[in-house]
């Protein structure tokens, strides 16, 4: 085997990070990329030549090549063309003499030879071995696990968010609406299951289509909480990419763009609907504005992509605040077969609106309540009499299985996800304390003539206080002077405009000692971790950071729970935003909300009518936005009279009338039977028990520490559970991920949420799945050698332990490591022929010269062993893959009965999903018959006293 990355089409390389690929054929190579065929999988995967992780097969004079036609040949010479090989030998059914063009041997060829590397006298030390074991067992272990695709990601664990990403996560291609209320974490939800939809290969290639304003959000979150490197397509990207691939969309797998630019590019709209994509994404779905035979341009181009992607994820406001009709038009894009007609779906809601009132007594915590005729006549329309008869409403049981049945039958449960806060529990308080100051004289002249209301919220943007407002303004001392009373506290300060924040953080600087940072649009990436990073810290880090109103991005900086609105906005849904920063599920404190104001000004006003006619600082608002369109003109007027204090009065009483209205009509509107199944109260117990055992547990610790240490990374132990990585040049391989200044890791949870610039490591995160398959495609421990110490047994007595691996290879979509991943089959054969069970520790290594004289002193004995140890493994494989068959079908076809049957009774079943799972046992039944055993290992263990 070699590795020089001289390409040309038709070569045969092996990926040395995703070895379960098989061997790939170059099918396309210029400056930028090589695009090679895996097709074992019918996959292609694209790489860079420079830094590709490919490894190229050939095979040397005497060596056994096998022909994807099924024969195998003897080579006897090679010879070489244009940078692709011949080989030219004997076939071994018939001695035909016969040439093998490299494009043409079998593609399911596996990089092993360990009995070979151990009987030529190629061994390493046996802690080789032992870490080369311990990386295929911890792989299935993962592979196999429940907790797949949920320990990975850098977010508390919140019940009903966990729920949503384990039911939605696990789907065939879901096509769900998530629509949970304001700060109980959306996007996170999608990271998830995104996350998952891409680690257990339900899904390989993902689309994000968001607004403008949240691309960089979306990227970073992305990255941060579940380890997912998005590329951002534009126009400028597309363009550039135009010359090496007729379809740039094609070219990568994780794929973020803006609305914007597909609305406004059509050519590259339609590429983008011409691409193959597993999921599609699409935040702030509310936007997309539709009325029958009026849909809006934004809402058709979310359309046609939702027609050819199987999977769909919509993120929306809570479908309430928008009306029916809006609501509608989400559940269309989802399911345009079933949603066809906005009067059917209306009546529908209905029955289910008055189910859902059936069925409060149910949900009472006075377990005694009873249900009238009613209510049992409602329900039973839908769960049918002879349930209902025989239903015991006393016995929690079976009141609890007549509502599982319920939610099943639910219209839109199986698409539609929603949580309220009043459901959801783990919410800070809001407290808003407000200081009044003398408005300077400098802003009560500029102001006269002043009816912008940005302005009037905001008088130090007004172009003549706006390069020296900070040297007369009493914010600006009022801020110090708070800052320092709150003696050290972490602070969050939003303005409207970056120019404000930077000129508030120089005068600080100026004023002060205080550390502040400042946060705002026109920052890197790069560089907005950096302040942020600068901001969580405990020590030495700022005690303040100041943001432009876009800047903060919806980081988490929950380790405050201090906030100053150095201004206010116009809109309750920016001041939710605002708020919604450090009130999030998971706050440990009381949100404080500070907010300074001028007497008698705009900002007084806007102050007063968010304060007494929304309560919007103190609770969520979510009708904030509809009472601002009724009263905008009014409250525009006021904030140009802030005198007028009848005025402003007679706005408040309207306002809080108007949003009371609103807010009991919201109220009325929630379907309780909808926030059950969206919470997971009940269900997700199990999995969150799970997770947490998971993460208590020193496993994953101890066993990175010794991979580390094996292959040659310094692990230096650091404060807050964080350790801090680094190359050395005793390094054995490289390790995809560790850059040359290192990286700080923590296998804490609460240190990884609470420090987002340390790597949360778990057994999902890349660089632990990296360091494992770098440990197996590496040849190094494929045979070794050790020295045992029992005086119990004579000297010279050894054993010879075998690692089979039996795999298969099928499609990924289809999953076949859920039920049979690379499973180890251990077989240790001893001196005397016999199977033995026996674990080895601290063994010694043996120097070069001793262990080829042990070689050639056992090699009979040793092919004995191999031969003994082969017919043992087959046996146990054979058994292996009848209890994965069973398992699978058992499985799915439970499944599949089960959807088939609430296909009866609720629409929501999509026929896809059925004939999905149809497919998937019949092929999934030949893959795990296919399964084939190797040898993955072998290690000598030799007796000495």
């Amino acid at each position: 085997m070699s590795q020089p990355h001289d390409f040309a089409v038709g070569q045969r390389w092996l990926s040395n990070t995703e070895s379960e690929l098989g061997l790939g054929t170059i099918i396309t190579v210029n400056q930028r990329t090589v695009e090679i065929l895996f097709p074992a999988i019918g996959e292609t995967r694209t790489y860079a030549p420079a830094s590709a992780p490919l490894t190229r097969v050939t095979f040397d004079v005497g060596e056994t090549v096998s022909c994807h036609a099924g024969w195998k040949m003897l080579v006897e010479r090679t010879s070489h063309h244009q940078g692709m090989l011949t080989y030219h030998g004997k076939r071994e059914d018939n001695g035909e003499s016969v040439e093998l063009k490299e494009t043409f041997v079998d593609h399911h060829f596996q990089l092993n030879q360990p009995q070979q590397r151990l009987l030529a006298g190629q061994v390493d030390e046996p802690k080789w071995f032992e870490i080369r074991e311990k990386c295929i067992n911890h792989q299935y272990q993962h592979a196999t696990s429940d907790l797949l695709g949920f320990v990975g990601a850098r977010v508390d664990i919140i019940p009903h968010q966990l729920h949503i990403a384990s039911e939605v996560g696990r789907r065939h291609a879901p096509r769900v609406l998530l629509a949970d209320e304001v700060g109980l974490g959306k996007t996170i939800e999608a990271a998830l299951i995104i996350h998952q939809q891409l680690l257990t290969n339900r899904a390989q290639r993902v689309l994000v289509v968001v607004p403008n304003s949240l691309v960089h959000q979306w990227l970073v979150e992305m990255l941060r909480r579940v380890n997912l490197a998005f590329s951002i397509f534009d126009e400028e990207r597309c363009q550039a990419m135009a010359e090496e691939a007729s379809n740039p969309f094609e070219a990568e797998q994780l794929v973020l763009c803006s609305l914007d630019f597909l609305t406004h590019n059509s050519r590259y709209f339609q590429l983008a609907c011409e691409a193959p994509w597993d999921l599609l994404v699409v935040d702030e779905a509310h936007h997309l504005t539709w009325s029958p035979g009026q849909p809006s341009q934004e809402y058709e181009v979310v359309e046609q992509l939702a027609e050819v992607t199987k999977g769909v994820l919509l993120l929306t406001a809570t479908p309430e605040q928008l009306g029916h009709e809006s609501h509608f038009a989400r559940l269309r894009l989802l399911d345009p077969a079933r949603f066809h007609d906005y009067h059917s779906f209306v009546e529908e809601e209905q029955a289910y609106s008055e189910l859902a009132k059936a069925i409060a007594p149910l949900l009472s915590e006075n377990k005694n309540s009873e249900l009238d005729d009613v209510a049992l006549s409602a329900i039973a329309n839908f769960a049918g009499e002879e349930t209902v008869k025989h239903v015991d409403f006393k016995k929690p049981e079976q009141r609890n299985r007549l509502l599982k049945e319920l939610l099943d039958r639910h219209g839109t449960g199986r698409l539609l996800f929603r949580n309220s806060r009043s459901g959801v529990s783990g919410f800070p308080s809001r407290e808003l304390l407000s200081y009044p100051l003398a408005m300077p004289s400098q802003y009560e002249q500029a102001l006269k003539k002043e009816l912008d209301p940005s302005k009037l919220l905001s008088p130090d943007r007004i172009p003549e206080c706006v390069d020296d407002w900070f040297n007369f303004d009493p914010r600006v001392d009022w801020f110090i002077s708070h800052l320092q009373a709150l003696k050290g506290e972490k602070v969050l300060t939003i303005c409207a405009k970056a120019s404000t924040a930077l000129m508030l953080a120089e005068a600080i600087r100026r004023k002060s000692g205080i550390r502040a940072g400042v946060f705002h649009e026109g920052l890197s990436i790069v560089e907005r971790d950096r302040i942020a990073n600068y901001f969580a810290q405990s020590e030495d880090g700022a005690q303040v950071l100041i943001c432009s109103e876009i800047g903060s991005e919806g980081r988490n900086f929950q380790f405050a729970h201090h906030l100053v609105l150095f201004d206010l906005p116009c809109v309750p849904d920016l001041l939710e935003q605002r708020i919604g920063r450090l009130d999030r599920i998971g706050q440990k404190h009381d949100v404080k909300i500070h907010v300074p104001f001028f007497i008698h000004s705009a900002r007084h006003t806007m102050l007063d009518w968010y304060h007494d006619g929304l309560n919007a600082f103190e609770l969520t608002c979510p009708a904030g936005t509809s009472v601002y369109e009724e009263v905008e003109e009014s409250l525009l007027n006021a904030l140009q009279n802030p005198h007028d204090e009848p005025a402003k009065r007679s706005l408040i009483d309207t306002t809080h009338t108007i949003y009371q209205t609103l807010k009991s009509r919201l109220e009325q509107g929630r379907d309780k039977l909808l926030e059950i199944n969206s919470s997971g109260k009940g269900q997700i117990e199990p999995l969150l028990t799970a997770i947490q055992d998971a993460e208590d547990s020193p496993v994953l610790e101890r066993f990175m520490t010794q991979l580390f240490d094996t292959i040659g990374v310094l692990q230096e132990e650091k404060d807050d559970n964080c350790y801090l990585l680094r190359q050395t040049e005793s390094m054995h391989t490289q390790l995809p991920g560790l850059e040359e200044d290192g990286m700080t890791i923590t296998y804490e949870r609460p240190t990884a949420t609470a420090m987002e610039h340390v790597h949360f490591f778990s057994w999902d995160h890349p660089m632990v799945q990296h360091a494992m398959d770098t440990i197996i495609t590496d040849v190094q421990g494929k045979s070794a050698i050790g020295m045992h110490r029992d005086k119990s047994l004579p000297a010279g007595f050894y054993w010879l332990e075998c690692l089979f691996v039996l795999s298969t290879m099928a499609e990924k979509h289809l999953q076949v490591e859920r039920f049979l991943p690379a499973t180890p089959i251990k077989v240790i054969i001893d001196a005397k022929g016999q199977q033995a069970d026996k674990a080895f520790y601290q063994l010694e290594s043996v120097n070069s010269k001793m262990s080829n004289q042990l070689v050639s002193a056992l090699q009979s004995h040793i092919e004995k062993a191999l031969d003994s140890a082969t017919t043992l493994a087959v046996s146990a494989a054979h058994q292996l893959r009848l209890d994965c068959s069973e398992k699978m079908t058992q499985l799915l076809t439970g499944e599949l009965h089960r959807l088939a049957s609430l296909k009866q009774v609720n629409p929501s079943i999509r026929q896809d999903e059925l004939d999905f799972l149809r497919n998937q046992i019949a092929a999934l039944d030949e893959a795990i018959g296919n399964a084939d055993v190797h040898l993955e290992a072998v290690r000598l263990i030799v007796n000495n006293h």
